[in-house]
């Protein structure tokens, strides 16, 4: 059963690792051609939309803090900064609670993208193992053991700043704020099955 699942699991990861690979390498790009492709990504393939978020998020996660602030207010990232804050309008934060929630959203943010850069250079190094002619199993299954640890912090990490931003807010804004969860996740995943 164990190794099924390994297998399963590794066969995945494979097909996830040739999807960014089949599509266009934007790290050539710079900052402002990036920008100018947003539009054109609609209509692209799915490989190529991953490929571009994945460059795109890449780049902003090796900015700081200040540098990330200053982007958002930027016409580049003005759309990024309209929903942090249209979503303390709705919720009706105070300045004390933003200002909380602010910070627990930077703490958050750099929490995920060092152990999101992890699971990348875990994947790249399964990804390799699987394609050499004779592949460590013993690394194989290592590998995965890694990667699925990595995904059980993540999920940890997230639990634990959701219990953190509940106990910044009213029970009236908890509610809110699972409605437009809720909301998100609805539209994500209806936009998920239509492509």
């Amino acid at each position: 059963m164990k190794k099924t699942m390994m297998l399963v699991l590794t066969t995945t990861l494979l097909g996830f690792g040739s999807i960014a690979s089949a599509a266009t390498d934007y790290s050539h790009y710079s900052d402002s051609e990036l920008a100018g492709l947003r539009t054109k990504m609609r209509s692209s393939s799915i490989d190529e939309r991953i490929s571009y978020r994945q460059e795109c998020q890449k780049r902003f996660s090796e900015q700081g803090p200040d540098t990330r602030e200053r982007c958002m207010r930027s016409s580049e990232g003005r759309g990024q900064y309209r929903r942090i804050n249209g979503l303390q309008e709705r919720l009706g934060l105070n300045e004390s609670q933003s200002a909380k929630v602010k910070e627990l959203r930077e703490k958050q943010f750099t929490l995920v993208v060092a152990e999101r850069k992890e699971i990348v250079a875990l994947n790249r190094e399964l990804q390799k193992e699987s394609f050499k002619t004779s592949p460590n199993q013993k690394k194989l299954e290592e590998l995965s053991d890694k990667i699925g640890k990595k995904h059980a912090l993540l999920a940890h990490l997230k639990s634990k700043h959701l219990t953190e931003l509940a106990s910044i807010l009213t029970p009236a804004q908890r509610v809110k704020l699972q409605t437009i969860r809720d909301a998100h996740e609805l539209r994500q995943h209806h936009g998920r099955s239509c492509e």
